[in-house]
């Protein structure tokens, strides 16, 4: 079994996204879009499709989304998590890349 490792993305610049595919099926890979990176969570984003369908976990953070009017316009398959939610995830991860 590989590593659990959580890529933070706060912009929106696909290039973490790329990365966190580039991990083999070994890793526990999860995603996390935060701030304008929730921009991503939109139903018809095909670099987030292609993330889903390589069985990447992808979350995205519900207030930053509410923020911005978008909550009605996430992927059923994304994982809405609160602050205190993304605390949990930083402890049940060995490692965090902040892109």
């Amino acid at each position: 079994m590989g590593k659990k490792v959580l890529y933070f993305i706060t912009s929106e610049d696909t290039t973490g996204v790329e990365l966190a595919m580039e991990h083999t099926d070994e890793d526990d890979v999860t995603i996390l879009l935060l701030q304008n990176a929730v921009y991503f969570a939109n139903k018809s984003n095909k670099i987030v499709s292609q993330a889903l369908n390589q069985k990447k976990s992808i979350a995205v953070c519900k207030e930053h989304l509410d923020l911005r009017g978008l909550t009605n316009f996430v992927s059923d398959k994304i994982k809405l998590v609160t602050s205190d939610e993304v605390i949990d995830l930083i402890f049940e991860n060995d490692s965090i890349i902040n892109m």
